[in-house]
Order: structure tokens, then C-alpha cells, then sequence
């Protein structure tokens, strides 16, 4: 036994017992840091840890701004609605008797698969695929802890049975999901005003991820084409946040005390979007997609011929954007994706056409740019012309015709000839066209707009189809020419006030919620000296007059008795597209042209330009001229007089003080006829005022 007392043996353990000594002072001075450190410098940090169990804060979504017509009525609005918000792996802990509590401190858990199950079987889907995406959803979810820990909306615009099922059901999936009360947007137009307003969608990952600093997040809804996409940095608000008071299950208490209520952080308002007023008028947009409603596809645009506002902007068929807020079956998307009337597009500015007769008011105005050209100089029409061992034919003989006779009666073979002598080469034609907005997007901004083509004899050579008949064909609007139903009524617009060129506008204003002006758009023409010569123009105003007014004129037979209207047909010779081989839809015949008519009215001061195009519909005076008459009639059938009578036409001086104003002058054969009101035809150079029209197909 050793014995403590001995001196040696204590000069041993003093060491160890001052090492044991330090020890401990360490280990309680390490408490107490600890123990000051929670209480002190960070007690504000578990004081807020502590409020959250039983305080809740949610994001609260901003009104989405409204969209109206010019006259204030609603295209897109806002309905209540509810959304699913789901969490994969959510915190919770199990209660003794077996429940589920929601908790801080609970551990992390994904969703089992019986209460996926479960969730599942109380929506109602559309389809299988509808089911299968959202299976993939929840799965994809439970698989990536980073996001599923995230509440991220799961189902939009619950139906009111979804609602009752889900909220029958919330004990057993209440960790994991949450329903909010929400808005989803209403088109009351629906297709009407379709592709003008556009339609919201989910926001793509890819966006998400681009546009971090814009407070997005998953599942949020923004807008997918029209306004909605273009304005969308106006139309979305900002998020506001509300606090509540919650119990162990995280279910808001409407009873809560006040000592809890007070402890709340403060809310923030949400900023609502702001409202967008268009340059649209409903009521002519309807008339003009009721003029459509026998059409199985086409397109009318009606402009303000000295603004560029659009008035009216429709394309047939369409899809009513409310259908895109709830889930679409497949297989009504793939009959929309695989259909040739092709609803998906806008067929005014995103689909561009051969625009036959109705360019060569272009080639007209290339040639008079050229000092050698006599516009009076006359020549003889004898249905086609030859040139390079290939013959080119017209609709019929024409006869004797000069410049003016030739946009009149719509006369290709005057055209073909200006082609042959060069002056309307490729590059004569192509800076002019390009002058005059074709060629090019017209500025308007919204749903992929596409450029359309002017040919240049590098084009043709770059695609292989260069060939000495192709400035023929590109003269009266065939070939590689192609444009817009847009672009075109840029295009007349400029005749029609004088050769500016505009940029289209469809917002007409901006404001905030409460009425305060954000934006205002101001017409921008693009040039600040008119592209056009004023005598070129009057002298292809005339011609334009005559192709509705002169009883050989091309239009003549839809002309209004109320009002003089200036325009163009066209009939646009297509090939038949292989790729719709084997689709038989009544009524849709790919053999038959696309048919045109561009008008502005009233002719001696416009005030509007309509453009209408009708797919596979035949010849332009038939088909596509009785569309823009009734667009036309509608906006300015209100300037008829008192009396009834018609105003004037073109050139017809008014009546001498106390003599009364003299009868129409009715060409033969036209007596009886209800419209022979409209004023009589217009003479040109070297023709006869009575001589009748010239039979054959019009353009």
C-alpha cells in the first residue's frame, strides 16, 4: 500500500489534480459562453424560432393588371380561385397516439407513398396523361430534398369537388400540402380577343432560373404570347406577405389571443399590376371576326390610317385563351397541333403569304421612281406574254391599258412587261418594297412576329431559284415575295396618308390600379419625309379608287353605296402542300388561291385601312373584298348625309348653287342593281367613260 503522507508521492499528484482542476474550469466556462451566447447574442434569434411555432408567414399574390379595349371594356380580368401548394419533404413529428404534427424541431420527411397515393386519387384529370404528369411532379419532388423542402405550387384552379375531397382528407396529408386562396385569369372575350390579349402559362426552369431577380417562383404563372407576354413587367404586381397565427397542425387560429396576434410581423401589401388599355375596338374587332365566321381560316388587321393604331386584329381559327388555365388532353392537342388551318398561329403577323395583285401598287410605284417610264404610255394586253421560251398568262385580254388601267383591272401581263425591260428588276424593286415596311418585322412587338420576304437577285442565287421568269412572277406578288397581313396594311396605310410609313401600336396607355397615367404611346412613323411622291401617290389613289368605283374595276361589285373606298384585290396562286396529304377537312380546298383585299375609305380622307387575307379561299373580289366592305361600313357607314345619298365620287365637282346633285352614271348592264348608288366609274387616260368592264376572273 503506498502511503499518501509521503512527500514524493504528493509532488506526483499535484499535476494531475491541477490538470483536473483546469479541466473543469474550461468545460464550465465553455457553458457558460454558451449558455450568454444563446440568452444574450442570440436571443432575439430563438425568441423569432420560438414565435414560429405557432406564427406563419405566406406570400400573397398581386392582382395581375387587367387589359381593355379602348372604350374601357374588360379583356383579361381576374376570378378567385384556389391553389394546391405542396411540400415534399416537410417537418413533422409523430404524436403518441399515432398523428402527424408539424413541427420545427420535427425531422424532415418526404412524402410516403401511400399519402402520394392517396393526394392523387382526389383530382379529377382530364386524361391519363394528365395523371402521368402529375405523378412524374410529386415523384421528381420527393427525389430532390433542395427543392422539396419548398412549398411549390402543385394544381391551380381547384375545382369545387377537388376542394371538398381535399379538405375532407387534410389531417392525412396536412405536413405535405396547403391550400391558398388564389386568382387565375378570365378572357371574357375568349378566342375573339385571343390572340391580341395572348395566354398565361407555367413558368419554364429555364426563365426561372433567368429572371432570379425578378422574385419569381416555381409554378408561377406568366404570360406566354400577346400582350400578356409582351407587357408582362407591367401587367405582373409585387408580392405582399401576411402573417398568421397557427396551431401544432400549421392551421391558421381564428381565435388566436392577443398577446400572439401582436407578435405578428407586419404584413405587406401586395402591389397590384397595372392596366393596360389597347388601341382595340371590340366592336369592330367582332364585326370584323363575324365577316370570318364562314372562312376556315384567315386574317383581317384595320389600322388608323394616320396613327397606326390597330383597331382590329383578328386570325382564324383561334383558341379561347381561357382553356389554357385549366389541364388541355393530349388529344385535343395533338387535333390543334396537327391541324392545316393551324389555329396556334397568328395568321397577321406570325404566317406570311404570296400578296399577288395587291403588290403591285410596289411595282407602281418602282416604275414612276424610274424618269424613262411614261405611266400614260399605253399597252396592248393579249392575255399572256412569252419570254424565255415560257409563257406567262393573264386572267383575260385587257386590251389597251396604261398605268392606271392596270392596277384598275389588275392587268398581269402590263406588269410582266415592265418586268422584261427592266424596270422593275429585283433591285429596283427591293428598296422601294423595304421603304415602304415590307420585308421587315413591323414593329408591333407581339407574337413572333416574322419579317416576311422581299427578293434580291443574291437571294434568288443564294437559294438556288434565280432564273430570268422570277422578276416576272415577284412583279405581281408571286415568286419569293412574301408578306404579313400586317405589313400590308403598313403598306396602304402610307398611300393612304400621304407616304408615311407607320409603326404599328396596339397599347394605347398604361395606368396604375387607382387611375394614374403610367405610359402613353404616341403615333412613330418611321420616316419624317414621305416615302411617297405626291403626284406618284395621287396617280395610284386613282387607280386604287377605280378598282372599287370604275364598273371595270376589279372590286366593283362590292363597292358601298355610302361611302368611296379605295383598294386592291389579290388572288395568290399556291401550290397544293404535300404535308397536308391525307386530311380531309369540308370546305378546305388546297387547290384554290389565297385571296386578298386591302382598302382604305374614306378615299378622298382616310381615316381607316383594312386588310383582309382568306386561305385557300379563291379569288380576291369574292372572297376576301365583302370581309373589309363590312369592317369598313361598320367603322364609317355613319358618314352617309341625312338624305341618303352618297358623297361624290373622286373627281365629280359638286353641283352649281340651286341645281340639284346628277344621278349616278350606271354602266350597262348594272341597272337595278341596289348598290348602282356609289357614284359613277371613274374614267382613265385613253379609255372610254361607258365602256364596260372586260369579262374574266377578277382578281
Amino acid at each position: 500500500m503506498i502511503d499518501l503522507r509521503q512527500q514524493d508521492d504528493l509532488r506526483e499528484l499535484r499535476p494531475r489534480f491541477s490538470g483536473m482542476v483546469l479541466a473543469v474550469f474550461v468545460v464550465f466556462s465553455a457553458l457558460m459562453l454558451r449558455l450568454c451566447q444563446l440568452q444574450v447574442l442570440e436571443g432575439d434569434h430563438y425568441a423569432r424560432r420560438a414565435e414560429r411555432n405557432f406564427v406563419d408567414v405566406v406570400d400573397v399574390e398581386a392582382p395581375r393588371g387587367h387589359i381593355f379595349d379602348i372604350k374601357g371594356r374588360s379583356l383579361a380580368s381576374n376570378r378567385p380561385a384556389y391553389t394546391l401548394h405542396f411540400t415534399a419533404w416537410a417537418r413533422f413529428t409523430v404524436a403518441p397516439d399515432g398523428g402527424i404534427i408539424p413541427t420545427e424541431e420535427g425531422v424532415r420527411t418526404p412524402i410516403d407513398e401511400a399519402s402520394r397515393d392517396l393526394l392523387v386519387s382526389l383530382f379529377d384529370f382530364v386524361d391519363d396523361a394528365d395523371r402521368a404528369e402529375m405523378l412524374a411532379k410529386l415523384e421528381e419532388l420527393r427525389a430532390d430534398e433542395q427543392r422539396g423542402r419548398y412549398a411549390q405550387i402543385l394544381r391551380r384552379n381547384l375545382s369545387w369537388n377537388e376542394y371538398a375531397r381535399i379538405e375532407a382528407r387534410q389531417d392525412s396529408l396536412d405536413p405535405w400540402i396547403e391550400i391558398r386562396e388564389s386568382s387565375r385569369r378570365f378572357y371574357p372575350e375568349g378566342e375573339l380577343t385571343g390572340f391580341v390579349t395572348g395566354h398565361m402559362g407555367n413558368i419554364a426552369r429555364e426563365a426561372l432560373e433567368r429572371s432570379d431577380h425578378l422574385s419569381y417562383r416555381p409554378g408561377d404563372r406568366v404570360g406566354q404570347t400577346g400582350i400578356e407576354r409582351q407587357w408582362e413587367n407591367y401587367l405582373r404586381g409585387r408580392l405582399g406577405s401576411r402573417s398568421r397565427v397557427v396551431d401544432a397542425a400549421r392551421r391558421e387560429v381564428t381565435a388566436a389571443s392577443a398577446e400572439a396576434v401582436a407578435a405578428l410581423p407586419p404584413d405587406r401589401d401586395p402591389i397590384p399590376g397595372q392596366d393596360i388599355y389597347l388601341t382595340l375596338d371590340l366592336d369592330l374587332q367582332r364585326v370584323a371576326r363575324e365577316s370570318l365566321e364562314s372562312k376556315l381560316a384567315g386574317a383581317v388587321v384595320a389600322l388608323e390610317a394616320d396613327t397606326g393604331r390597330v383597331l382590329a386584329m383578328v386570325s382564324v381559327p383561334g383558341i379561347d385563351p381561357n382553356r389554357y388555365e385549366q389541364p388541355i388532353p393530349v388529344e385535343q392537342w395533338r387535333d390543334w397541333s396537327g391541324s392545316p388551318l393551324k389555329p396556334f398561329i397568328d395568321k397577321t403577323v406570325q404566317e406570311h403569304f404570296f400578296p399577288g395583285s395587291t403588290y403591285k401598287v410596289v411595282s407602281a410605284l418602282v416604275a414612276l421612281a424610274d424618269p424613262e417610264f411614261d405611266p400614260d404610255a399605253q399597252f396592248e394586253c393579249t392575255g399572256s406574254l412569252v419570254f424565255g421560251g415560257r409563257r406567262f398568262k393573264d386572267t383575260h385580254v385587257h386590251g389597251r391599258v396604261d398605268l392606271e388601267r392596270a392596277i384598275v383591272e389588275s392587268c398581269n401581263t402590263y406588269f410582266f412587261n415592265l418586268a422584261v425591260q427592266s424596270t422593275l428588276s429585283l433591285e429596283h424593286v427591293a428598296p422601294i418594297a423595304r421603304a415602304l415596311g415590307l420585308g421587315e418585322r413591323s414593329g408591333l412587338g407581339i407574337n413572333g412576329e416574322v419579317k416576311g420576304t422581299i427578293p434580291t437577285e443574291e437571294f434568288e442565287a443564294r437559294e438556288g431559284t434565280y432564273q430570268g421568269g422570277v422578276r416576272l412572277n415577284s412583279a405581281i406578288g408571286q415568286g419569293n415575295v412574301k408578306v404579313t397581313v400586317m405589313q400590308l396594311a403598313v403598306l396602304y396605310a402610307a398611300i393612304a396618308n400621304g407616304g408615311f410609313v407607320l409603326t404599328p401600336y396596339l397599347v394605347d396607355r398604361i395606368e396604375t390600379n387607382d387611375g394614374k397615367l403610367v405610359l402613353s404611346t404616341q403615333p412613330q412613323p418611321r420616316n419624317e419625309k414621305p416615302a411617297i411622291n405626291a403626284v406618284d401617290r395621287a396617280r395610284i389613289h386613282r387607280g386604287l379608287v377605280g378598282v372599287v368605283n370604275d364598273a371595270a374595276g376589279t372590286a366593283y361589285s362590292e363597292r358601298l353605296p355610302n361611302v368611296v373606298v379605295a383598294g386592291k384585290t389579290g388572288t395568290a396562286q399556291v401550290g397544293r402542300d404535300i404535308s397536308e396529304a391525307g386530311i380531309e377537312i369540308e370546305g378546305w380546298d388546297t387547290t384554290q388561291d389565297h385571296a386578298w383585299f386591302a382598302a382604305y375609305a374614306p378615299a378622298e380622307s382616310p381615316r381607316i385601312v383594312v386588310v383582309a387575307v382568306v386561305e385557300h379561299g379563291g379569288t380576291g373580289a369574292d372572297a376576301a373584298a365583302p370581309i373589309v366592305m363590312k369592317v369598313i361600313d361598320h367603322y364609317v357607314g355613319s358618314t352617309t348625309s341625312a338624305s341618303g345619298v352618297a358623297p361624290r365620287a373622286p373627281g365629280v365637282p359638286p353641283p352649281l348653287p340651286g341645281r340639284e346633285e346628277a344621278p349616278p352614271v350606271v354602266a350597262p348592264g348594272e341597272r337595278g342593281n341596289a348598290r348602282d348608288s356609289s357614284g359613277p366609274p371613274l374614267p382613265g387616260p385613253g379609255r372610254s367613260k361607258n365602256r364596260p368592264a372586260t369579262p374574266g376572273r377578277p382578281h
